[in-house]
Parts: C-alpha cells; structure tokens; sequence
C-alpha cells in the first residue's frame, strides 16, 4: 500500500516538472534588409563595370577607326629610329672601347662626362666675362656721358696741375696702384680695441691667405672628429647630427635677410661667441706666462678665439665626411675587431685612409669658402660700385690668383696621402 501511495507521488511531481504551454508561438526573424543592401550594391557595381566598359570599347573601337591611331604609330616608329640611331653607336662605343678600358680610365671617362654640362656651361656664361676682365685689369675703364664704356688698354689718365691731362702707357697701373697707392688702401677694424686702420691690398691678401690656410686646417680637423662621433651608436644622434648641421641653415641668405631687424642682437652673440674663453680665462697670458714661444700662443689663441665661426661653417663638411665613413666596408672593421685592432687603432688604419678622398674635397670646398666669405671679397665688391672697373678687375685677378695658388698647393700636398680602396 505504501509502494502505491510512492509510485503517485512522484508521477505527481514529475507532471507538475513539464513546462506549461501557453499556446503562444515564436519566430525567429530572418536577415532580408542585410541581405537586400549586399543585392543592390552588387547590381550597382555591375552595371558601373558594364557602363565603364562599354564606354572604353566604344572609344577604342572610334580610335581604330580614325587616322590618329595612324598618325601616333609613326610617331613612335620615328622616334624608335631616331633614339636607335642616337644609342646604339654608345652600346657599339661599350663593348669595342670602355669594356676595354682600366678602371681608373673608366672613372676618368664617367668624370669627363658629368663635367661636361659645366664646362659647357662656364664657356657660354662666364669664359667671355671673365676675358673682359682680364682685359679691364690692364686698362683705364671710364663711363663717358653718352653711355657705355670706354676702355683704353694699358695705358691710364695722369691729371697735371692747370687741370689738364695726359695719357700714359703703363700696363700694370691699376695692380700697382692697388699694392702701394691710396686706391689700394682697405679699412680693416681691430675686433679687440676697436679701432679702424688701412692696410694695402697686398697686406690683406696675405692676412686672408692666411686666415684661410688656418680656418682650413682647423675645420677640416674639427669635422672629421665630429663625424667620427656622430658616426656612433647612442641615444639622440640624430638630435646631435641636426644640432651640428643647424648652422648651416641658420647662416643662409634667406634666414639672413628674415633676421635682418635683429642685428644688434646678433652682432653681440657673434662677439660673445668668438670671445666666450677669452671671457672665462685668459688662456694667452697663461701660456705667456709659462714659457710658451710667442708665436705658438698667438696661433693656439687663433684657433680658440675662432671655435664659434668653426662650428657655425662646419656642417657641410660634417655631413660630407659622415657620408664617406658610412660608405666604408663593414668587412673591415669585422676583419679588424677579430685581429684584436682597438677603435684608435681602426681610425687611423681603417678610417681615415678610407675617408682621405673625401679629405681632399672638403678642404677645397673650405678654402673657396672661407674666401669668399673674407672681407676682401667684400671690398672688391665695393670698387665696382664706385665705378672703379679697372682696379676692381685687377683686385679680382689678384683675389683669384691668392685663392689658386692655396688650392694648388693643397692639392698637391694632399694628392700624395690620398688611398683609393678600389683602385685597380
């Protein structure tokens, strides 16, 4: 009896368990707009692909029809021919003659043709100016009123006390002129007192050559070191590299001419600049004061007087000698590290015979510069303002002869020290 009354119970209980139905149905939507949007952007492309094509064939077919097509082949069947006949006596020129040539006759070729262009250029634009002014420096150059220019060669106008004058033949007047004579007289200001005096041109042809020997050893020197350590691994080089590359941009005409309301402000940071260790300590009358020869102080006291001018015209040769350590073979270093070689021992063995190339240029591309930005430059400059034609041509020549005589003899110098690692 008790087994029944179990037996209800949990029927009871396993009826109670089933969910009640309350007749509703649910349906679960189906995605037909998603599906609608996909349909009409295909279509869409469809019929842009259709109208696009049509539109292309339609204008290929017109221009298979039409005589342009005709026109446009032999167009370029002439210019085929003509560029044929223009490369292949060079291809034919290749393999008969340069193939056959050395390395170095090879290099010598490639650099006569990339020269090429400025030559041509500095004979249509500069070789007939310039053969003026040879010819000017030999001549008494006046402007007479009606216009022009009127040039008496080798001869110049001597003036006589009842106002009257003659001519007189003497090729070398203006050169003589501007080395012993009044027109040849330049104001040069003393940076430490202040004062203004006049020297010959002669005088300050040698002051400048030797401003320039000086400012070309000290920046080449400085450059190569300061490549030499941006050429590292350490944190901020390139911040380091733009620090040191800045000036050149900051001493540009355009920045010049931006800046030029601010004057005042850099002349005193020029002044304090080239002046900061004098300011500090008087490095001069230490060295006097211990023994050092008189001429070695005024030299080092050049140099440190200068550092602000060097790094400020430095950049250029910089980056170029940053370029040519970069291009060295990591090979070498690689063969030298595993022989035991130190860094010091890698500079002077690795480094700088590969670099010594561009050693060459740098010092050049320095003494043009340093010339050019001297203050004889800007007193030659002034004499055809005046119009003194004659003696600014002849200052000209003087000026250009000083500079070629520097660059020979640096180029002589150098030319025995330089290493060309591919050389054959």
């Amino acid at each position: 009896m008790v087994d029944e009354l179990d037996q209800n119970e949990l029927e009871e209980t396993e009826t109670n368990d089933e969910p009640q139905s309350t007749g509703a149905v649910y349906k679960i939507a189906e995605p037909t707009v998603v599906a609608d949007d996909a349909k009409g952007l295909k279509k869409l492309k469809n019929k842009l692909g259709d109208f696009f094509g049509q539109l292309f064939r339609k204008i290929a077919i017109k221009f298979d029809n039409s005589g342009f097509k005709k026109v446009l082949k032999k167009i370029l069947h002439v210019i085929g021919i003509g560029l044929y006949y223009i490369f292949y006596p060079i291809v034919l020129f290749k393999k008969k003659v340069y193939d056959k040539w050395s390395s170095r006759g090879q290099k010598l070729f490639v650099s006569i043709m990339f020269l090429t262009p400025a030559i041509i250029g500095f004979i249509i634009f500069y070789l007939y100016p310039l053969i003026n002014s040879l010819i000017y420096a030999f001549s008494t150059v006046q402007v007479p009123p009606e216009g022009g220019l009127q040039v008496d060669f080798g001869k110049h106008y001597v003036k006589n006390g009842d106002g009257t004058g003659t001519w007189v033949k003497d090729l070398f007047y203006n050169f003589k002129e501007l080395i012993s004579g009044p027109t040849g007289m330049l104001p040069i200001k003393n940076a430490t007192t202040g004062t203004e005096s006049k020297i010959s041109l002669l005088q300050a042809l040698l002051q400048t050559s030797w401003q320039t020997i000086l400012n070309t050893m000290v920046i080449t020197i400085f450059s190569l070191l300061i490549a030499v350590m941006l050429n590292g691994n350490f944190k901020g080089r390139t911040v380091a590299r733009a620090i040191f590359f800045l000036p050149v941009i900051l001493n540009s005409k355009a920045i010049e001419a931006a800046t030029s309301s601010t004057q005042a402000i850099d002349s005193m940071l020029n002044s304090v600049g080239s002046s900061a260790l004098t300011n500090i300590f008087d490095m001069k009358a230490f060295m006097t004061s211990i023994g050092i020869p008189a001429k070695l102080v005024t030299f080092l006291n050049g140099i440190t007087s200068t550092i602000y001018s060097t790094i400020s015209f430095a950049g250029i040769q910089i980056l170029i000698f940053l370029a040519a350590i970069q291009s060295v073979p990591g090979h070498l270093y690689e063969a030298a590290t595993i022989e035991g070689a130190t860094k010091y021992e890698q500079f002077w063995k690795i480094t700088l015979p590969m670099v010594s190339p561009m050693i060459l240029t740098v010092v050049v591309y320095t003494i043009v510069d340093s010339f050019l930005r001297s203050d004889l430059s800007t007193y030659i400059g002034q004499l055809a303002k005046n119009p003194l034609y004659g003696f600014h041509a002849a200052a000209s020549w003087c000026y250009i002869i000083a500079s070629l005589l520097i660059l020979g003899l640096a180029v002589l110098v150098l030319r025995k020290v330089v290493f060309y690692y591919d050389e054959k």
